[in-house]
């Protein structure tokens, strides 16, 4: 069966498309939604496309949707890690970053590489994908108003109407959370993911469902440097000559859900954690990063502890953990 190179570049609204079709390269913008979904499937059949081999970056949720409409369409569909598109991007010394060239350099590399073919998740795992999105927009809505809450109003009816929409928003935090529990507790193979993850020190339901959702598998992840650089938590340094060294900074290049998600239970492990508090300590002896850095470093530590139980299918043991 021959196919037809497709790259899709994904972003939380939208779906940049470049397929080549009879040796030349179409591109054309869809909603990322399920009528954006049907609407370019519908364009590949009006453009008499047989199959593609579509292929996309790992973007934990917003990918999702798009990829399973394609594979139910009989499509093939790749997802790669992110990094590896950014690196075959500077083999070819690509200057360029806009959502309209990434998808021809992905439509390029599936060509070049043909990356294997992607694997549906779980029914279980769709659904936990789905709740945790529903979880982010009202969290996101609640901080919303309480900023709103917070700015100096002095109406009483605009302030009771305020604490009101905040309630509101807590009562569905808490039953999407609720669900989120129910449906990880429902399937064999996240839950023995998510008592391994709620074994380490620092790691509660919240991160441990938020990983399980956004976090691909090890087929796309394989190490410990890829799942850091999935989260851009992997450092960026910006050196030329002897004339340009500016501070290393993280890339934030990869899943900002994930790599927020990491904040506060990063600085809850520097307490108690002691794999954590002691690479905390080590940094600190050293003098040479700043309190945020350390903050960082803490991160990238959970994440790779979190990789590693995941990986290994063991539960944490702090020891294991510490530097020889």
């Amino acid at each position: 069966m021959e196919y037809s190179a497709c790259g899709i570049d994904v972003s939380k609204d939208t779906l940049d498309v470049s397929v080549m079709i009879r040796g030349k390269p179409l591109a054309r913008q869809f909603a990322n939604t399920p009528e954006g979904y049907r609407a370019l499937v519908g364009w590949l059949k009006h453009r008499k496309v047989a199959q593609v081999h579509a292929c996309l970056e790992a973007t934990g949720c917003y990918s999702l949707g798009v990829a399973l409409a394609l594979h139910e369409a009989g499509h093939k569909v790749s997802i790669v890690n992110p990094a590896q598109i950014r690196d075959f991007v500077r083999t070819k010394l690509g200057r360029n970053k806009s959502d309209q060239v990434d998808c021809g350099h992905i439509r390029e590399y599936v060509a070049l590489f043909s990356p294997p073919a992607w694997r549906p998740p779980s029914p279980a795992l769709r659904r936990l994908c789905e709740l945790q999105t529903m979880r982010n927009g009202f969290v996101a809505s609640k901080v919303e108003w309480q900023n709103r809450a917070g700015s100096g109003g002095t109406d009483a009816t605009a302030t009771v109407l305020a604490q009101t929409t905040i309630a509101h928003f807590e009562a569905q935090i808490a039953a999407v959370e609720k669900a989120i529990a129910e449906t990880i507790q429902g399937d064999d193979d996240m839950r023995g993911r998510h008592r391994l993850l709620v074994s380490i020190d620092g790691v509660g339901d919240v991160l441990a469902a938020i990983i399980l959702a956004e976090l691909p598998g090890l087929e796309v992840i394989a190490n410990s440097a890829q799942a850091v650089a999935y989260a851009g938590l992997n450092p960026r340094q910006f050196q030329s000559g002897t004339s340009i060294n500016r501070p290393t900074r993280i890339s934030k290049i990869g899943n900002a859900t994930l790599r927020s998600a990491l904040f506060m239970p990063a600085m809850s492990a520097m307490r108690c954690n002691k794999a954590v508090a002691a690479l905390v300590a080590r940094l600190r002896e050293k003098g040479r990063l700043k309190g945020k850095q350390i903050v960082v470093a803490a991160m990238r530590k959970l994440l790779v502890i979190c990789f590693g139980v995941l990986k290994h299918g063991k539960p944490f043991v702090a020891e294991t953990a510490m530097p020889a």
